[in-house]
């Protein structure tokens, strides 16, 4: 049997949005869709992804990130658009190797190569965090001297800091989650990491002093319009622990070039082209009798693509060793 070895089959935007068409008649054998066509099957594609994922993520697009401490917040705002905290997919932590006096703008970093005390490199241009003697956090960028040991500040820091407090950096914001499955505080100095517990919005807004500072144990998640609201109890009381969550990464849109991919993994590819067919049915006139075929197929697809992004786990049975239990 001859085989080709070859395992890269994939679909591009075109590509989808094509058989999309073809499946409502709206192409003939060879023909290709005007440009007007694809930017409409475009847009259909972008908002049903967007349905899809209230629907709940699946695994494949769940991603880590790190929430960086900062000073005297319980209401951490976390997405792109945010411009006082700090929500990232890169995890860049190393340590003061020289005392820095208040104002300084220069600083010197451990850039070895431990991975426990140091984790990442450093660039120009990163925002960068450096844990302060009194607990606060200096947020400001790197000016010069990126990937080094000598850092320049864009400004200076607002407290003395000494050798061994930590620095957090990052380039680029991770965008707004559209959930928060889990969360854990991490002790910087030694990767250790607790899971804090989820809990209502309602039981986080009645902690009695929400300004309460100390090794945060529990912590609420609500995804707006535009960044998320990442409530915290207690607050962040210094630079030594950070918060890293695992959170539902919002699909891709496709854009304008024809080359993209949908953020799906291959076995998607079926029912993402019957799921985007359904929702230009009505655009192209299909008789109501022929959509309610196409969307059982395109429910039928989606089924069995969901299956093949379920999670192994194993179910563990305790017995009740409890003898007068009935």
């Amino acid at each position: 049997m001859a085989l080709s070895s070859v395992y890269d089959a994939s679909a591009t935007r075109t590509i989808i949005c094509q058989s999309a068409l073809r499946k409502l008649g709206a192409l003939a054998e060879g023909q290709t869709a005007t440009s007007a066509a694809i930017d409409i099957a475009v847009e259909s594609f972008n908002f049903m992804q967007r349905a899809w994922q209230a629907e709940g993520m699946p695994v494949w697009y769940l991603k880590t990130g790190y929430i960086y401490p900062l000073a005297n917040e319980s209401n951490l705002t976390i997405g792109p658009t945010s411009t006082s905290d700090h929500f990232t997919e890169e995890l860049i932590i190393t340590r003061l190797t020289d005392n820095a006096a208040s104002g300084a703008t220069s600083i010197t970093v451990d850039a070895s190569t431990n991975a426990r005390t140091v984790i990442g490199v450093t660039a120009n241009s990163d925002n960068i965090g450096v844990e302060l003697n009194n607990g606060n956090i200096t947020w400001t960028t790197i000016s010069a001297g990126g990937a080094g040991a000598s850092l320049t500040l864009a400004a200076g820091l607002g407290g003395a800091a000494n050798s061994n407090n930590r620095v957090y950096a990052y380039t680029t914001k991770a965008p707004r989650p559209v959930e928060i499955e889990y969360a854990w505080r991490v002790e910087a100095a030694t990767a250790d990491k607790i899971e804090i517990a989820q809990v209502s919005l309602s039981e986080i807004l009645s902690q009695t002093n929400p300004t309460d500072e100390g090794e945060t144990i529990m912590f609420n998640y609500q995804a707006t319009l535009t960044d998320g609201a990442f409530r915290i109890w207690p607050r962040f009381k210094d630079g030594k622990q950070y918060i890293e969550v695992l959170f539902q990464n919002p699909f891709d849109d496709l854009d304008a070039a024809s080359t993209n991919n949908p953020s799906f993994p291959d076995e998607w590819i079926e029912a993402l082209i019957y799921g985007l067919a359904v929702r230009l049915a009505p655009d192209y006139k299909l008789p109501l009798q022929e959509r309610m075929l196409l969307k059982q197929e395109a429910e039928a697809m989606k089924e069995r693509a969901f299956m093949s992004a379920r999670e192994n786990a194993s179910i563990i049975f305790i017995p009740n060793m409890d003898w007068n239990s009935k």
